[in-house]
């Protein structure tokens, strides 16, 4: 062998302690079985407040479109209202503010 097969051989044992040493940390350490549970815990709540998210969205939404429908009865109203007080005042009959 020479000095760089021994150079390469070195820095492929080191490169395979250090998988080895991360996957232990990865998988099999308790800190690793933690991180995992804690990176599942919050994606679930990230889920859920998607999800909240979405109804809050949905019932702006419904809200809306009442209000929209209420605005346009009282448009309506107003026209027909104001209408109705031209032809008093047609017919000489004065209309209170």
């Amino acid at each position: 062998m020479d000095g760089d097969s021994v150079g390469y051989a070195v820095g492929a044992g080191g490169l395979l302690l250090a998988l080895g040493q991360a996957a232990w940390q990865r998988f099999f350490s308790a800190e690793g079985k933690a991180n995992d549970a804690l990176v599942q815990q919050l994606g679930e709540r990230i889920a859920a407040q998607e999800q909240r998210m979405v109804a809050l969205e949905q019932g702006l939404d419904r809200e809306r479109e009442q209000r929209r429908a209420a605005e346009d009865k009282v448009s309506t109203l107003q026209r027909t209202v104001d209408r109705l007080e031209y032809e008093l005042r047609l017919h000489g009959i004065e209309v209170p503010k």
